[in-house]
């Protein structure tokens, strides 16, 4: 196999190491329980070198969603949909974790008694910061399954099957973009955990999609090819 081959099979290849890597994230740094100030210095100071690995974790992750990203486009004739709802998501996703890490950072270790009234202050706004931006980022994670999806939805006809899931997919995110900004008990936040971890599992697939197409070329031919 040739050098280019070999770095597009390993293009294809970063969308299941991004899954991988973001469960690795979520793993090692969960989050508080609560936005409260409180609870979130506690947290951190309990957690923060954690979290600091969790942004480091989540950045490996997103350079490898993004090589995958390109390499998808690509082979599928996407258009622009693909990268550009994958561009957003993964800029909101940054925010989100950069905030986190930076709550890490500032707190890991601190003697909570110590720390000033305003200090909780921060802690909350920087943590809800977060929380915010992966609110609206599940609205773009909507919008990158139906992009891909329609993408698949043109090639040939074993993979119709799988674009059609993720149809049904875009429809589950759809629904809870939303859902995760009105609602705020604990059966939301499971459910959210549920659809993110739906999400991870499509990026991968994907991935093992786009490895078999390039080792079988007679399987997924172009776009154009119906």
């Amino acid at each position: 196999m040739r050098g280019m081959e070999r770095l597009r099979l390993l293009a294809a290849m970063a969308g299941a190491a991004f899954a991988v890597l973001v469960v690795g994230a979520f793993v090692i740094s969960p989050g508080p329980s609560s936005a409260s100030g409180v609870v979130v210095v506690e947290y951190y100071a309990a957690h923060g070198t954690a979290a600091v690995w969790q942004a480091v974790l989540a950045g490996f992750a997103l350079v490898c969603f993004v090589w995958f990203v390109g390499a998808f486009a690509t082979r599928m004739s996407s258009g622009p949909a693909v990268p550009i709802s994958a561009a957003a998501m993964a800029a909101l996703y940054l925010i989100a974790i950069g905030c986190w890490e930076t709550l890490g950072e500032n707190y890991a270790g601190v003697d909570v008694n110590g720390v000033p009234g305003e200090g909780y202050g921060d802690a909350h706004v920087l943590y809800d910061v977060g929380i915010g931006a992966t609110h609206l980022a599940n609205f773009m994670d909507a919008a990158f399954v139906g992009a891909t999806a329609a993408a698949l939805l043109t090639t040939a006809a074993p993979w119709r099957r799988l674009g059609w899931m993720g149809i049904g997919l875009t429809v589950i995110q759809l629904i809870n973009a939303p859902l995760q900004i009105f609602a705020t008990s604990g059966w939301s936040d499971a459910v959210g955990a549920v659809v993110f971890l739906a999400l991870l599992s499509w990026v991968f697939g994907l991935s093992m999609v786009l490895v078999v197409s390039m080792r079988r070329a007679d399987v997924v031919p172009p776009a154009a090819r119906r």
